[in-house]
């Protein structure tokens, strides 16, 4: 059994190195810093963390992928970071469809179009959940109290990003609105919901794994059919509105970066990928290993961009507190 697993690691190592560019035989010869525009904890910040270790376990890197969160200003001093840094392959970063929605929102001056796009490398599904003992069991009810309290239903966000942007697309779905807090990341605005700041906010599914055991409850995922990992919880359809919204997990690179190099790390994202305790670890948290090449990825980020933009005056009309 062991000779089968360490074969299948050579296999894939060398398939890896045997493909790479000439011209980047000798990259990286330091550590590449990997920007993580949220609080360490996070969603995105665990997908960071899985290929950190998966890439050091595997050696598909001869130098460490060093991770820097930097979650200021809702991510947007994260993703400025890592499109203004010198383009050489030594700082990349990964984030989300935020990116898209803090442009569209006004909140950035930038898009997905000012970097050089490495892969998408997951999809999360996302929903909405309460504090465990909430008097708010459903979204039938958490709907119900909205319509009974209008703009007063309390939602911790991110002002510009999907924690602002999905709750208030499916508030326009519904016929509702929410009283907008402004709260930070996932850890932040869990930590808004626990005490009692804030009644409900959005989450990704591992997140909701992650966080549950620390006092929150699903109401409903945005997906289009149930989630195994949480697996009763509803999906909005099955309840009757017409939403689903599911977030990418991007690899991005400074706007100049050599194509070899993009090639070099891209390519070890693949190699793990294919990896089994990768797969694993990915199952285990409820990510989706939705793959998309950097040069077939802009074309799915500017469909998306259109249908985000339709939404963004809605958006930046609604109430902030």
């Amino acid at each position: 059994m062991r000779r089968h697993v360490l074969a299948g690691m050579t296999g894939i190592i060398v398939a890896f190195t045997a493909s790479l560019p000439a011209s980047a035989a000798t990259y990286p010869e330091k550590a590449i810093r990997i920007i993580v525009p949220v609080a360490a904890g996070g969603s995105t910040d665990l997908v960071a963390r899985i290929f950190q270790m998966t890439i050091e376990r595997l050696k598909l890197l001869p130098q460490p992928l060093v991770i820097v969160n930097n979650a200021a200003a809702g991510g947007t001093v994260g993703t400025r970071m890592i499109k203004d840094a010198e383009p050489d392959g030594y700082t990349l970063g990964i984030w989300h469809m935020g990116l898209l929605t803090a442009a569209a929102m006004g909140v950035t001056d930038y898009d997905h179009t000012a970097f050089d796009l490495v892969a998408q490398v997951g999809a999360i599904e996302v929903g909405l959940a309460v504090k465990s003992d909430s008097k708010i069991a459903s979204l039938k009810e958490l709907v119900a109290e909205a319509k009974a309290r209008p703009g007063q239903v309390s939602a911790a966000m991110n002002i510009g990003l999907l924690p602002h942007f999905v709750p208030l697309m499916f508030a326009s779905e519904a016929g509702i609105d929410f009283r907008w807090v402004q709260a930070g990341g996932g850890s932040v605005r869990l930590r808004s919901v626990l005490g009692n700041h804030t009644e409900f906010s959005l989450f990704s599914v591992p997140e909701f794994v992650t966080f549950g055991p620390q006092g929150i409850r699903p109401l409903v995922v945005f997906s289009s059919a149930r989630h195994p990992r949480v697996a009763n919880v509803p999906t909005a359809a099955e309840l009757g509105y017409n939403f689903t919204f599911s977030e990418a997990i991007l690899w991005l690179a400074p706007r100049g970066t050599p194509k070899d190099r993009v090639d070099v790390v891209a390519k070890a994202i693949e190699a793990s990928m294919r990896d089994d305790d990768f797969k694993k670890r990915y199952d285990e948290q409820g990510i989706d290993p939705a793959y998309i090449p950097g040069d077939k990825l802009k074309a799915v980020l500017d469909q998306r961009m259109t249908g985000i933009k339709a939404v963004a005056a809605q958006v930046k009309a609604a109430k902030t507190n």
